[in-house]
């Protein structure tokens, strides 16, 4: 199998073949330029449409997609039409996990190629993260719980290194796969469009990006882990973290975060 899998929903043939080769194109993009694990699998789980309640669970209107590491946890109460290809039942042994996370894309998301693009993109460097930088992924994922957010320098979710580095091959990806103005012309649509004060200055924010930078997550997580050290350590030993081996096994005392 594998390490990226694309799942397109719609009753339309035409849309759905469309849709499935614009995804195909990303995820080759992806496997020939950055190093997909060959231990891990993601499932890229293309929508026909907007689940409302997913998108409020998810961060509210503006969300368009999501990564969700299944690490032992299911789904929860995902819809339970998404669960015979997430999660199919073998006759012998119940409710199988062949993936490790899964990429959900909003069907409004998928209307658009760039759109599709860059949310696809944007997850799938989640996904990356997650499989190849695990403690950095849990890191960023423990900042984005503190107790005491927003904070002087975590104030917006593209502040956080792993939001930033998502953001910028987003981006980088976009204009190699469809070109540098149309990639304009659609950022500049999602200001129009004016969703709300906080996805506009995202959309400000990825205006601004330059694609071709090198972005150098572990050293861009190190100062936020100094700063926030103390409540991290005590973020730790609540209840969901704590027992949980990604999140404890960070060493927030280490020196690697000084060096």
């Amino acid at each position: 199998m594998n390490a990226i899998t694309i799942h397109v929903e719609s009753n339309d043939p035409a849309v759905k073949a469309h849709r499935k080769e614009t995804a195909g194109r990303v995820s080759k993009y992806i496997e020939q330029n950055f190093s997909v694990p060959t231990h891990l699998r993601a499932l890229c789980y293309l929508a026909d449409e907007d689940v409302n309640w997913l998108k409020e669970m998810w961060g509210g209107h503006a969300n368009r997609g999501v990564h969700w590491p299944i690490r032992g946890q299911g789904l929860h109460d995902w819809p339970q039409d998404m669960w015979e290809t997430i999660a199919p039942i073998d006759p012998q042994l119940g409710v199988t996990w062949p993936y490790d996370s899964v990429i959900y894309l909003h069907g409004s998301t998928c209307e658009t190629d760039i759109g599709l693009t860059m949310t696809l993109a944007h997850e799938l460097q989640h996904f990356l993260q997650y499989a190849n930088e695990r403690q950095l992924w849990a890191a960023n994922t423990l900042l984005m719980k503190l107790p005491s957010l927003p904070t002087d320098d975590l104030k917006a979710w593209s502040d956080l290194p792993v939001e930033r580095e998502a953001r910028i091959i987003a981006k980088q990806v976009a204009e190699s796969l469809h070109g540098t103005a149309p990639v304009d012309q659609h950022i500049q649509s999602m200001i129009d469009a004016g969703t709300s004060d906080a996805d506009v200055a995202d959309w400000k924010f990825i205006r601004a990006i330059d694609p071709s930078i090198r972005y150098d997550l572990r050293e861009e997580t190190k100062p936020f882990v100094r700063r926030h050290k103390q409540e991290l350590i005590q973020l730790q030993q609540e209840t969901g973290f704590k027992e949980d081996k990604d999140f404890s096994a960070v060493d927030f005392n280490s020196g690697e975060w000084d060096v």
